[in-house]
């Protein structure tokens, strides 16, 4: 969080927002190096990472259409103990790493490192999968949904949008509203306009 000064009293600003919108307040407070090569760094070490994490939510997303449909096919629990365990494995490994948001810089070794180990577990559940279906007689690819774009991924997995876009117009009309009036009331509200 960027440092700010007003009236000789030098504090923390909390108003959150990306680090590279005041590079001489974050981080130039440690490093030394100009705007430029900075922002150089990081988009780098981002492009980087996203390279591998792009990599882990693709053979994630096939792990788990094929788990369904290795259920679908008459899997059971014990035929599927290892898949979970890989699965979950796969996937705490992404959300830990993915959450961390600025993991990709701060800890770009480590960040790597977990999605690497992510990628793993995903094509470790895959083969596993492959063994359970060979087992019920399916050899051969399963057959992948056209999940290429939100819309298709949404459609493909039954939400409904039109009802999805209601609720958040209802929250947005009721919820939001007394949430600024409340930080309003408490001079808590940052805001441009």
């Amino acid at each position: 969080m960027p440092y700010i000064s007003e009236g000789g009293v030098k504090y923390t600003s909390h108003h959150v927002r990306s680090p590279l919108a005041s590079i001489n307040n974050t981080c130039q407070v440690c490093h030394r190096e100009s705007e430029e090569t900075l922002r150089a760094a990081v988009y780098e070490r981002q492009r980087s990472a996203n390279e591998i994490r792009d990599l882990v939510e693709k053979e994630l997303a096939m792990a788990h259409i094929e788990a369904k449909f290795a259920w679908d096919k008459g899997a059971t629990e014990a035929q599927m103990k290892e898949v979970l365990q890989l699965l979950r494995q796969s996937q705490w490994r992404w959300d830990y790493a993915v959450a961390s948001h600025g993991g990709s810089f701060h800890s770009p070794i480590e960040f790597q490192r977990i999605l690497s180990l992510s990628l793993d577990r995903a094509h470790k559940a895959r083969f596993a999968i492959s063994k359970v279906l060979a087992q019920l007689g399916h050899i051969g690819d399963v057959p992948m949904p056209d999940i290429s774009t939100k819309e298709k991924a949404q459609a493909y997995i039954g939400l409904d949008i039109p009802k999805e876009r209601e609720a958040k117009k209802q929250f947005m009309e009721t919820v939001v509203p007394k949430w600024l009036e409340t930080a309003k009331a408490n001079n808590r509200l940052v805001s441009r306009r």
